[in-house]
């Protein structure tokens, strides 16, 4: 049967859309793996503070343990929901192509689901993502009190040495030439390191440029510590992860709305148009 103009415009529309849709699947699988693959500077910390015990007690700490997690869980789920965008995209494609009503309405709900879990998905990027900016700089303080020996340093397996954070922070300081939060005096002065050395440095090793030889001096004195602190590459770097899920996500609900609209008038234009035939 010979479909009208109308109806002949909606199957071209969404042939051309699906293949738009397969390459943002295509997308997905990409970020997926990025996201999933890239043990950013962060994670590492988010990691030890979340294996110190009690540290949901803190509000900053459940946040630095919690977020950064939050986008590796995105990275998986953006790699399966690639996958399926492309099996729905096929889905679509053959629909079109066959103009057969029974695929076409298979096609239609999927994306209908598909729809309802992204926007769910886009929302709760968005709230994780907005949380997180608001209080950064005191989350990375809260953290930087337990580099090394506070009461707080007790770790949930026994065979931890409770050095985790203080590693963490020390690795962060050397691959991005800074120096604690904001390379001032006194950041230091309330962790277990500070106490540890009785005040004598106010900055620790990891805070200065290595030697000719490439090992951390003894000391770092005031004086030759990085003048900026990490904050700035953290946050830039956080922010990346976020804004990467945050757009695709955006993009992708937008695309679906419309895929979902075209392949339901498409259905309705083939119905109308088979009783209208027969």
């Amino acid at each position: 049967m010979p479909l009208s103009c109308t109806a002949r415009a909606l199957k071209f529309s969404l042939f051309i859309f699906n293949l738009v849709f397969l390459l943002c699947g295509l997308i997905c699988l990409g970020i997926g793996l990025w996201l999933v693959l890239d043990k950013y500077a962060i994670d590492n910390l988010a990691f030890a503070t979340a294996k110190v015990q009690g540290y949901d007690q803190d509000a900053g700490l459940r946040d630095l343990a919690t977020k950064p997690t939050a986008v590796r869980q995105f990275g998986y789920l953006l790699f399966i929901g690639g996958l399926i965008v492309i099996v729905v995209a096929f889905l679509g494609c053959c629909g079109a192509a066959k103009e057969w009503r029974p695929l076409l309405c298979c096609y239609s709900s999927c994306l209908m689901m598909i729809l309802a879990i992204q926007i769910a998905a886009t929302i709760y990027a968005f709230l994780h993502s907005h949380m997180f900016e608001n209080d950064f700089r005191d989350i990375l303080h809260s953290s930087l009190k337990m580099y090394n020996g506070t009461d707080n340093m007790k770790v949930a397996n026994p065979g931890q040495d409770g050095l985790l954070v203080k590693t963490a922070w020390d690795k962060i300081m050397i691959e991005k030439s800074c120096c604690g939060v904001d390379s001032k005096l006194g950041e230091f002065n309330n962790s277990g390191w500070y106490h540890l050395n009785r005040g004598r440095d106010q900055f620790p090793p990891a805070c200065c440029p290595a030697d000719e030889h490439g090992r951390l001096r003894p000391h770092c004195t005031t004086i030759m510590r990085h003048s900026h602190g990490c904050i700035t590459p953290l946050y830039r770097e956080n922010q990346i992860h976020f804004s990467a899920v945050f757009s695709i996500l955006v993009v992708l609900t937008v695309l679906d709305l419309l895929l979902f609209l075209v392949g339901v008038q498409l259905f309705r234009r083939i119905r109308i148009e088979m009783l209208y035939y027969f």
